[in-house]
């Protein structure tokens, strides 16, 4: 048998620091074959990023402290600089996680993908003269050929019109768009490796099975080894070959996919995939695994997870824990997997007697644990969701149509938002506007201590209705009102409507203030209401206790806090002055599973406290399944299609909302996740009857002509000529006007 291209042997890297040194690496082993996927995964603070980074020999300010890594047969820490920047050159490639902080937002993204070229090509001799392309110094022809080849890599990664595209800013591109675009840099090397880390990590469904395509693409083509970097479960099950479970910077367990992912034998495995919404009753708590990795560390004897594992014993916390291999190619590192094992099974019997006498599919033996979990107490794999005792009962949530009030807490009434797109002044003079339409008419209403999810692509128009709702953009037609009473932008609207609307943006690092620490953000929007320091000081105390913080977190600042901390502030923050109302747009989007779930408790125990009203933005659909009480599906400015929850997604009317759920990937997938075809249409030109018809399969000319009007299907009401044909019991539609 051939050695693996990459091997990677109890690899230790550290970071000093003023308390002393910290091992976020701490022994990890593994290994990836030429032309196979991988899978990384694990909470963050895990190790994994910087696991990464070791491999590509950019761990700095970290350093190897031991171990090994081998990479087509070299030793990469006992090699010179040079050896390694030559591999990262030629032989290996990483899509970072965050583009917005990878490209260079003063270079068009046609020249920094033939930048990477230039690098491939010439990795020991470049010159910053010829980068700048100073005459004399830089072979401009060669230039020309590299960007030449550059459009090749988008058109190969999937960006439309890449002729024209080359020439674009990174801020010109969506976010999938971007991801691709370091897709294409990384690709422009040819690797034998690429690292992905989180390629696909706040992008839509559809955007993401795309991405994942891609990469499938690549180890077919090329035979390209990847090393898959992901908090998601789904995405490892559609894409990988095996994965590696990694928690304190060692690996739990390791093993294929199928294997790994139906049969969990590590408690910290058991414990992530307990955490999935999909594994549990819409709107009831999630099991969560308690504690964190950073309180658990990773400097002591012992297995790392010891301190939040039910199983561990004195044994587990003073001596490391031994490799087991329950197969010829897995690896579990457990000091009680006897224990663990008998356990299960014996949940798993109590739970439901097996009958079908065969190999269970990865979703029945996985709900058939979490079944027996949630009956009992303990820790992780038991309950470990710490909630309050006045959580609503799952079973109280209709699945009915809701039953409207009189007077709705919040109505949007044919809302549109139209920008001015412009590029000049002459064309404005010439008459020439350009008007980019993001909000189309959109009429629905939210009643108190109700959930509204609204889903859609990227660039369906989610985040403008959400800032028209809260006062940061003026409808250009249409109103908000808010308790019978019509409410215009922040400026015009009275305190005490300020006071009303809460707001939790999607990326809670640049939406708090690097510089104030948290009980001065909490302290910020109760100065505006002039309450005074003795009050302030007891609402914020209140505020971290419902959010689940202690006193301590007041004085730190963002860059002091992990990713559900910070999330935990950002909702402190909007809660601040007890609004009826809280806009969360993408509350979970970039969490891990474990993470994400203790924050889904947390906003379902805030509401059933405090009797909150939620509109949940999120691309994550079994977040919005799991929370939301009605559903509406976005595109193009335009609701598609709009229900409850459970009748939307049991039985889609629409063939777009159909298509956002074949997109996603889930832990039965072997390859099935369908993305959606092309690509949203410019909504400054947007097509002529339905917006849809240009990606949908089941288009016809009266498509083309006409605009669909609602009609109600099985308890849904969709936008769509043929909504009868879409869903799987056809119900006798009915013509409804464009108003909920």
């Amino acid at each position: 048998m051939s050695d693996p291209l990459l091997s990677v042997e109890n690899l230790h890297t550290q970071f000093r620091t003023p308390e002393g040194p910290v091992n976020a690496v701490n022994g990890a082993t593994f290994t990836v074959e030429a032309g196979e996927i991988v899978g990384l995964v694990g909470e963050s603070g895990s190790g994994k990023s910087v696991t990464a980074r070791s491999i590509m020999g950019l761990e700095s300010p970290g350093e190897i402290v031991e171990g090994d890594i081998v990479f087509d047969s070299v030793d990469l820490t006992e090699a010179p600089e040079a050896t390694r920047r030559r591999a990262r050159g030629t032989s290996m490639s990483m899509v970072f996680q965050d583009p917005n902080t990878s490209l260079n937002p003063v270079f068009d993204v046609g020249e920094q993908i033939a930048e990477s070229l230039k690098i491939h090509e010439s990795p020991d001799s470049q010159s910053l003269l010829d980068y700048l392309h100073v005459p004399l110094v830089s072979d401009r022809r060669e230039w020309q050929e590299h960007r030449k080849r550059a459009i090749e890599l988008m058109e190969q990664v999937g960006i439309a019109d890449a002729d024209d595209r080359v020439g674009h800013y990174p801020h010109e591109f969506s976010g999938g768009m971007r991801q691709r675009a370091m897709l294409a840099i990384a690709l422009a090397a040819q690797p034998e490796l690429l690292i992905a880390d989180e390629p696909t990590t706040a992008l839509d469904t559809t955007t993401q099975a795309r991405i994942l395509d891609r990469i499938r693409d690549l180890r077919d083509a090329f035979d390209t080894a990847v090393l898959l970097i992901t908090h998601d479960l789904g995405v490892v099950a559609e894409t990988c070959d095996r994965v590696v479970v990694l928690y304190g910077g060692e690996v739990m367990e390791s093993g294929p996919v199928e294997r790994v992912l139906s049969d969990p034998q590590h408690p910290y495995t058991q414990g992530l995939l307990d955490c999935l919404p999909r594994r549990s009753d819409r709107g009831s708590p999630l099991p969560a695994i308690e504690g964190s990795v950073l309180d658990s560390g990773n400097s002591t004897p012992g297995c790392p997870f010891a301190s939040r594992c039910e199983y561990a014993t004195e044994a587990c916390r003073v001596s490391d824990p031994p490799t087991i291999r329950p197969e010829r190619s897995r690896r579990v590192v457990c000091g009680e997997l006897d224990t663990v094992r008998q356990d299960a099974e014996s949940e798993r019997n109590a739970a439901q007697p097996r009958v079908d006498g065969g190999d269970r599919s990865i979703e029945r033996a996985s709900q058939e644990r979490h079944e027996a979990d949630v009956q009992t107490s303990g820790t992780i794999g038991k309950d470990g969701t710490g909630r309050a005792s006045g959580w609503e009962n799952p079973e109280s949530r209709s699945d009915d149509t809701t039953v409207e009030s009189e007077t709705p807490l919040l109505e949007i009434d044919g809302v549109s938002k139209t920008f001015d797109v412009t590029g000049s002044r002459l064309e404005r003079v010439f008459g020439q506007r350009q008007l980019l339409g993001a909000v189309d008419e959109i009429s629905f209403r939210i009643d108190a201590g109700e959930t509204v999810g609204l889903v859609g692509e990227s660039g369906s128009g989610k985040s403008t209705l959400a800032s028209v709702i809260a006062g940061l953009e003026s409808p250009t037609e249409g109103e908000v009102r808010f308790d019978g009473a019509t409410v215009g932008t922040v400026e015009e609207r009275t305190p005490e409507q300020l006071s009303e609307f809460g707001f939790v943006f999607q990326n809670p690092t640049e939406s708090l203030n690097p510089r104030m620490t948290v009980r001065e953000t909490l302290a910020e929007p109760l100065r505006e209401r002039n309450w005074e320091t003795e009050q302030q000081d007891r609402r914020i105390a209140e505020l971290l206790e419902l959010v689940g913080l202690s006193s301590k977190h007041a004085a730190r600042r963002p860059h002091e806090l992990s990713g559900g901390q910070l999330q935990r502030v950002a909702i402190a923050r909007a809660i601040a002055l007890e609004p009826s109302v809280v806009i969360l747009d993408e509350p979970v989007s970039a969490l891990d599973v474990s993470i994400q779930a203790k924050i889904l408790n947390l906003l379902l125990e805030l509401q059933e406290r405090l009797g909150l009203t939620y509109l949940v933005i999120s691309h994550d659909l079994e977040v919005v399944h799991h929370i939301a009480d009605r559903v509406l599906v976005m595109y193009l400015g335009k609701v598609m299609e709009r229900g409850p929850a459970n009748a939307l997604f049991e039985s889609p009317a629409h063939p777009y909302t159909e298509a956002l759920f074949e997109a996603i990937p889930t832990l039965e997938d072997d390859g099935t996740a369908q993305p959606l075809s092309g690509a949203i249409p410019s909504p400054v030109d947007p097509p002529d009857g339905c917006v849809f018809h240009t990606r949908c399969p089941m288009a016809e000319e009266q498509c083309r002509r006409e605009e669909p009007s609602f009609e109600t299907i099985a308890g849904s009401h969709s936008r769509c000529h043929f909504a009868e044909d879409v869903t799987e019991e056809p119900a006798e539609p009915t013509i409804e006007p464009d108003n909920p």
